[in-house]
């Protein structure tokens, strides 16, 4: 200011330096150095002066609750204003995503995020709830007790055994457990379904 082609001998202007979105003024070269900004320049003569500008580095910091884990593409330490990342939340076995928080939203996976300044992010992962059904065959007569009534988490050992009644005796499991073993045990890795098979007596 002034902003004028030519100017006289001692006049004095003075230079502001404007970033665009994403970039940040660094330092004057040339005629003028230094770092002030705005700054005020005497000219002497014709003079050349240079504005440096550097381009922003933002973070992308990436929280997990539960368990699992997350992605980054690209993968690295900083992003430049406008750049996407894709985000790929990946569960752990027996758990499940359940969605994005903080400066991403929803439940989308992959997800992407435009980076306009430091972000952070959590991932949420959700431990699986798995269902055990146990009946008795419908010719059969008993009863099936459990150690554990749930709920049921992946690795979860569940020991099932088998009470005949009266007149009745136990011969064996059927669906996802196999063999006549009583008491045995079943391990949770999905839902289950287990028929306790049983026998009438014979006299």
């Amino acid at each position: 200011v002034p902003d004028q082609s030519t100017y006289t001998y001692g006049s004095i202007v003075q230079l502001t330096a404007t970033a665009d979105v994403g970039w940040t003024f660094s330092h004057w070269s040339g005629d003028l150095l230094g770092s002030d900004n705005p700054v005020t320049l005497v000219i002497i003569g014709n003079m050349s002066v240079t504005a440096t500008f550097t381009q922003d580095n933002y973070t992308l910091t990436v929280n997990v609750l539960g368990n699992g884990s997350v992605s980054k593409n690209p993968d690295k330490a900083t992003y430049i204003y406008d750049e996407t990342v894709t985000l790929t939340a990946s569960a752990d076995v027996g758990w499940s995503f359940a969605g994005w928080s903080g400066d991403l939203s929803g439940s989308d996976n992959p997800a992407t995020i435009i980076m306009t300044g430091n972000k952070t992010v959590t991932a949420t992962f959700t431990q699986n709830e798995y269902t055990l059904t146990v009946t008795v065959s419908p010719e059969g007569s008993g009863s099936v007790s459990l150690n554990n009534t749930g709920p049921y988490y992946y690795g979860d050992v569940v020991e099932l055994t088998a009470v005949p009644s009266i007149g009745w005796s136990f011969s064996g499991w059927s669906e996802d457990l196999s063999g006549n073993d009583n008491p045995t045990t079943i391990i949770m890795d999905d839902n289950k379904s287990v028929t306790a098979i049983f026998t009438q007596d014979q006299y």
